[in-house]
């Protein structure tokens, strides 16, 4: 019994561990993600944060925080400090340190100097404070503090603090009888980061003396003799421990006792109700619905009235899918409106991934051309007040209003931001006068807006792109045109390449750099191939570069290389060498077009090497799947959730994955492996059917011979008789 129960508390330590282990390597992937923000980078050095543009920054910033404590219940918020600038950014707003601690985040024991110097008074690298009372937004909790400092350990300008949620992590202590025993979770010092003791708050033991990963020992506490189980993490160094008294095992004895006499006599009583009624009703094709439904949802069944607990399944299955679809209406307009922005601003890495997505929400886009307008309308208003302000939402309305009455029977419209619509027009394959059909179709905008506002809008057109991922290049052409249209203080339209010539400056943006290397580190080749030629084309035919700016064109572009190559542990020797190419006595563009080339060979290379390193980690990922299938099929728990949960992967790209590397679903192949093995028992022994089913992972024989029977296309009773029939003949 002792063991029976120190088992169980081993399994509750295991469980408890994987699950916090896997939600603190979340969190620490939040908090790399925080720390690479390039938004959050370049507040980190402003101590003036309301000089300039440092206000738009952090307003910027702001706008894009994302709340990750949404996606990972064991977060309950999370805070970012910028030292020099003495800011606090959470999701729901900005703070001076004084002002956060006052309102938003205090701890009990903690006055302001002392809460000032515990969180900057050093660099912090991946600490944890224990659980303690802390005070959020006014509400008391019991939380466990994550502090990251931003920087480097000699000057570190930031932090970003977590708060993980104490009750979330005594939850998974939940089945220990907490009137009897205690629970702890203490770190690499001995601290204690969380408790689940209604007794005391100390350790009954040094856990500095537990020796090995894991383990069970005995201990007298005073008069009580104590039994202790305990498990540490590799990744955190942290102990997991549960302490009971001895004496309770006698109790759980007495208990099981009871509850075998117990379920003795129900069972008897049920078995004999069952066979009776069985008897006399011809149950078959109402068992098979009800096995059928029982096998598919997991559910129990205790009911003597079948018919009703089907009508009832029947009916949650139906205002499941009813309540799950107005969920999905609800948020299809939101997801639109996000992936049309995305699209903008050159979000995805292939024209496959780009089509997938907007199907997904409903847009349905074929291998088509594109323009994308941008068009603007000045409002009256200058003066911003609450009056004002509310005009301004009003005016919105109806500029949205006019543009999608014009064009949206041909084309998508979405505001970018508050003052700005675009218009998305489609081009057929077969459509030779597009470019007349979307000046006939902004001057049609324009009209209404003279009739209807009074106003006169300014459209900036960009140029013709040939697939979706080309979108975003129209996009930052149309902001050009119309930003030209606005310094000219013009109106009507103008298209991109209607502007003035200027080789004055070359097209490498940001977010073009940003994508390139994206795809070099996916190893999409042809993506990546795609992008260069098209920046090619648009600063060494199209802009016309000088020798000088094409130098700085070349030069960033092999900057690009340099921070892309360290990322992927690359050697960066050859790079060093084409750069230094560029400083020489060149005096042709050719040559200039040469190094250019090189550029392209470069990222061919980094592609061809991480394609090259993928199939080498696919093949192990494939042997180490297959390796647990061969030793664990006979476990009726493995499931696809299961080996996902053990391979430490996610089981949507497990199930993904398994299937492009074999051809074959991965609980298909599964179930194949169990009838082989099953085939080899029932030809090579003399087990029972019943046996066999339990050693080849399934927990019901019913269930084992229906499988059965569906694969072989024979009971496993017939498949045995018939196999030992031939043997015989033979």
């Amino acid at each position: 019994m002792e063991k029976e129960v120190t088992a169980g508390n081993m399994s509750m330590l295991e469980q408890s561990k994987e699950i916090l282990d896997s939600r603190m390597e979340e969190i620490n992937v939040i908090v790399q993600q925080l720390a690479s923000d390039t938004r959050i980078a370049r507040l980190l050095s402003v101590r003036d944060p309301f000089a300039g543009t440092n206000t738009f920054q952090i307003l910027d910033t702001h706008k894009n925080l994302y709340n990750y404590a949404l996606s990972n219940s064991f977060m309950t918020d999370y805070f970012v400090f910028f030292r020099n600038s003495e800011l606090v950014l959470t999701p729901g707003g900005t703070y001076r340190f004084q002002e956060f601690y006052d309102h938003v985040l205090s701890y009990d024991r903690y006055g302001y100097d002392e809460w000032r110097r515990m969180m900057l008074g050093k660099f912090h690298n991946r600490d944890y404070l224990p659980a303690e009372d802390v005070q959020v937004r006014g509400m008391s909790r019991k939380a466990i503090t994550y502090v990251q400092s931003l920087g480097y350990p000699g000057n570190p300008q930031g932090e970003v603090v977590v708060l993980i949620d104490g009750k979330e992590i005594e939850k998974l202590f939940k089945g220990l009888d907490s009137s009897e025993g205690e629970a702890f979770i203490v770190d690499e010092q001995g601290r204690i980061v969380s408790s689940l003791s209604p007794h005391s708050s100390f350790l009954p033991i040094d856990a500095s003396k537990l020796e090995g990963a894991r383990g069970v020992v005995e201990q007298a506490a005073g008069s009580t003799d104590m039994t202790i189980t305990y498990i540490k993490s590799s990744n955190n160094g942290w102990t997991y421990l549960v302490t009971q008294p001895t004496r309770i095992f006698l109790k759980k004895v007495l208990y099981i006792q009871k509850i075998t006499f117990t379920a003795t006599f129900i069972f008897l009583l049920l078995g004999t109700l069952a066979a009776y009624i069985l008897a006399y009703k011809n149950s078959k094709p109402i068992r098979n619905i009800l096995n059928l439904i029982l096998e598919r949802s997991g559910a129990g069944h205790n009911r003597r009235d079948a018919y009703r607990f089907i009508g009832e399944t029947v009916t949650g299955l139906i205002d499941n899918n009813l309540k799950l679809k107005a969920e999905i209406d609800k948020q299809i307009p939101l997801l639109r409106a996000a992936s049309l922005q995305r699209l903008l601003n050159g979000g995805f890495l292939s024209v496959e991934e780009a089509k997938a997505m907007l199907e997904h929400v409903g847009i349905k886009l074929d291998d088509r051309s594109f323009v994308v307008s941008l068009l603007y309308v000045k409002p009256s208003v200058s003066d911003y007040n609450d009056h004002s302000l509310d005009e301004l939402d009003i005016w919105r309305v109806l500029t949205k209003q006019i543009v999608e009455d014009a064009a949206l029977d041909e084309a998508l419209c979405f505001n970018t931001n508050e003052d700005h619509f675009a218009i998305l027009f489609i081009c057929r394959s077969s459509e030779n006068n597009f470019r007349e059909r979307v000046e006939k179709k902004t001057e049609t905008i324009a009209a209404l807006f003279r009739d209807r506002l009074n106003r006169s809008p300014i459209n900036g057109l960009g140029g013709l792109a040939e697939s979706l991922t080309g979108i975003s290049r129209s996009f930052e052409q149309a902001k050009q045109a119309l930003n030209y249209l606005v310094w000219q203080n013009r109106e009507g339209f103008i298209w991109f390449d209607q502007l003035p010539g200027d080789n004055g400056s070359y097209y490498y943006p940001l977010d073009m750099e940003i994508r390139l290397m994206n795809l070099a580190k996916a190893g999409d080749e042809a993506e990546a191939m795609r992008l260069l030629e098209e920046m090619r084309k648009e600063n060494f035919e199209n802009r016309k570069l000088s020798y000088a700016i094409a130098q700085l064109f070349l030069y960033e572009m092999w900057g690009s290389v340099l921070k892309l190559l360290p990322q992927l542990e690359l050697s960066h020797d050859g790079v060093l060498r084409s750069m230094n190419r560029i400083g020489e006595d060149v005096v042709s563009f050719e040559e200039l077009e040469s190094n250019y080339g090189s550029i392209t060979l470069a990222y061919r290379w980094i592609c061809g090497t991480v394609n090259e390193y993928k199939k080498s980690q696919n093949g192990k990922l494939l042997e180490k799947i297959v390796a647990l299938l061969n030793e664990s099929y006979m476990h009726d728990d493995l499931c696809l959730e299961a080996a996902a949960d053990r391979l430490r992967i996610s089981k949507v790209y497990l199930s993904q994955f398994f299937k492009e590397q074999t051809g074959v679903n991965f609980s298909d192949y599964l179930e194949n492996l169990r009838m082989e093995r099953a085939k080899s028992l029932l030809l090579q022994t003399n087990l029972a059917v019943g046996e066999i089913a339990y050693r080849v992972g399934y927990s019901s024989s019913n269930t084992f011979c229906r499988a059965f029977k569906r694969i072989n296309g024979v009971s496993a009773t017939a498949f045995k008789q018939s196999q030992g029939l031939q043997f015989i003949n033979s």
